[in-house]
C-alpha cells in the first residue's frame, strides 16, 4: 500500500477490480450548492443625525473632562463635580440615543463605555462627597499642617473619623473586626 500523504506520483494505478479499498469510480457524489447568505439590509446612517450625535458627545466629554478638573479643587468647589458629572451623564445618555436613531455605528461602542465610565465616576462622586464632614476637616487639618508629624497626626485623625462614621453607618455586629 502507498502512502495517502506522499505526493503524487507518475506511474500505473492498479484497475479497480485489484483495489478493494478504492471508491467506485462510477458514483459520483451529488451535493447541492449551499443556499446564498441572507443579506441583511442596513439603513445607512443619516448625515443630519450623525452630526448633530457627534455635537452632544463632544459636549459629553467636555463635562466628564469638567468633572475631572474640578474634582481636583478643594472642597467646597469639589461638590461642583458632581453636577457636572451629573450632567455628563445625562448627555451622554441622550447623545446615545441620537447616534441609535441616526444607525451611526461608529459612535455606538465609543458612547456606550464612555457613559459606564461616566456612570462609575458620577458614583464616585457621590460617595466622595458623602464624606463631606470627614474631608473637610483632613483639609482643614493639612492646610495648617507645618511638620510630617502633624500631617501624619491628621491622617490618623481622618482614618479614626472615617471609622466612626462607617461604625455610625452600619448597623452593629455588622462589621467585622
Amino acid at each position: 500500500m502507498s502512502n495517502p500523504y506522499a505526493p503524487p506520483e507518475n506511474r500505473p494505478r492498479p484497475s479497480d477490480g485489484d483495489q478493494t479499498d478504492a471508491p467506485a469510480t462510477d458514483r459520483v457524489p451529488t451535493w447541492s450548492p449551499a443556499p446564498p447568505p441572507v443579506q441583511v439590509e442596513r439603513t445607512p446612517p443619516d448625515p443630519e443625525g450623525t452630526a448633530r450625535a457627534a455635537r452632544h458627545t463632544r459636549l459629553f466629554g467636555v463635562l466628564v473632562l469638567g468633572s475631572v478638573l474640578v474634582a481636583t479643587l478643594p472642597l467646597p468647589w469639589q461638590a461642583a463635580s458632581l453636577v457636572f458629572a451629573l450632567g455628563g451623564v445625562a448627555v451622554g445618555i441622550r447623545a446615545l440615543v441620537v447616534a441609535a436613531r441616526a444607525h451611526s455605528r461608529s459612535l455606538l461602542p465609543m458612547l456606550s463605555v464612555g457613559v459606564v465610565i461616566a456612570l462609575s465616576w458620577t458614583f464616585l462622586q457621590a460617595v466622595q462627597l458623602a464624606f463631606w464632614p470627614v474631608q473637610q476637616d483632613l483639609q482643614d487639618c493639612l492646610r495648617s499642617a507645618l511638620t510630617i508629624e502633624a500631617r501624619t497626626a491628621c491622617e490618623s485623625q481622618y482614618e479614626r473619623d472615617l471609622e466612626q462614621l462607617q461604625d455610625s453607618l452600619l448597623p452593629s455586629g455588622a462589621r467585622a473586626g
